[in-house]
Order: structure tokens, then C-alpha cells, then sequence
């Protein structure tokens, strides 16, 4: 009886599910359920001829290099041991036709080029002549309004020196006699006094 109690004790008791436990050394990988033995490699097939890069890189042709020698084709009967000299000639006889037919161009726009700076040099040269000479000229006027300039301060202060003079000597023949008195005196024409007086 007693051994039925701990039976019906120990079996009424939950079992708690064992948590697990971290391993650093170890790795656990979860993979899919595999129904048949070949499903992974078929898949695997699928996948290859599904990808449109590989298929882009399957499709691009093969090519040989021209020195065949560089690489090792044991098997290759159409292996060629060095290059032929007959169409590297026409190569390089077509690059030096080529080469002189593009310098005799440039030459001769050169030659044009050198012509017209030759022709722009002369009409830049007579145009600077024509402005030095221009600038004497203008030179020389300048020196000879700076005379004038000159010419008509002094006459100006001639006048007025003369218009002082004729004052004085008008005040002085007032101090005079009436017999004595001389008549007045002018430096100015007529014209010049009316045209003032106007």
C-alpha cells in the first residue's frame, strides 16, 4: 500500500523540460527536412539553372590569346608557336600611312596658323604705330593748350594791372586843375568797351 502511494505521488508530479544548456566549442545547425535522399542535389541543379548571372557567364564565348605560347595547350592542335610577320607588316604600313597623312594635316594648318599670327603681328604692329603717333599728337596739343593757358593768365593779370593803372592815374587827374587836367585814358578800343558796357 505504501508502495502505491509513492507510485501514484511520483506519477501526479509535472515534469519541468530540461532547458539547454550553452556550449561555446560547440555548434548546433537546424537543417530543413529532407524528404528523399537526392532532393538536395536536385534543388541545388534548379538553383544553378535558375540564376541568370551564371547563365549571362556561360553564355560569353571562349577566345584564345594571339600568342598562343603564353599558355599551356598541350593538347591544342592549332597551337601557334609565334605570330606571322605578314600582318603585323600590313599593320604597321597601314599605322605609318596613317601617321604621315595626319602630319602632313597638322603641318598645314600649322602653315596657316603661322600665316595668320604673321598678319595679325603686322596689323597689330600699324595699329600701335598709329596709336603712338596719335598719342604725340595729342601730346603736342596738350603742350599747346597748356601755352594758351599760360598766355591768357598773364594776359589776364596784364588787365588787371592795366584797369589799377588807369584808376590811379583817372584819380590823379581829378586832383589836378581843371585847366590842367588831361583827358582820360583808356587801354580798351571801343568795340571792347561796348561789348563790356553790354
Amino acid at each position: 500500500m505504501g508502495n502505491e502511494q509513492s507510485t501514484g505521488t511520483v506519477s501526479n508530479i509535472p515534469t519541468t523540460p530540461k532547458t539547454p544548456v550553452y556550449h561555446p566549442n560547440i555548434t548546433v545547425v537546424n537543417s530543413g527536412p529532407i524528404t528523399a535522399s537526392g532532393s538536395s542535389a536536385t534543388a541545388s541543379s534548379s538553383s544553378v539553372s535558375d540564376d541568370s548571372d551564371l547563365n549571362k557567364l556561360a553564355a560569353i564565348p571562349k577566345f584564345l590569346p594571339i600568342l598562343r605560347s603564353s599558355i599551356n595547350l598541350q593538347n591544342d592542335p592549332t597551337q601557334i608557336p609565334h605570330l606571322e610577320n605578314g600582318p603585323l607588316l600590313q599593320l604597321s604600313m597601314r599605322l605609318q600611312s596613317h601617321f604621315r597623312f595626319c602630319a602632313e594635316i597638322v603641318q598645314s594648318e600649322q602653315t596657316q596658323i603661322m600665316n595668320r599670327m604673321k598678319e595679325v603681328d603686322t596689323r597689330s604692329n600699324s595699329v600701335q604705330q598709329r596709336l603712338i603717333d596719335k598719342q604725340k599728337r595729342f601730346h603736342t596739343y596738350c603742350e599747346q593748350s597748356k601755352k594758351l593757358r599760360d598766355v591768357a593768365t598773364s594776359l589776364k593779370r596784364l588787365d588787371q594791372s592795366l584797369t589799377e593803372l588807369a584808376d590811379r592815374m583817372r584819380a590823379i587827374n581829378l586832383c589836378l586843375l581843371p585847366d590842367d587836367q588831361l583827358p582820360t585814358l583808356s587801354f580798351r578800343n571801343k568795340s571792347t568797351i561796348s561789348s563790356s558796357c553790354q
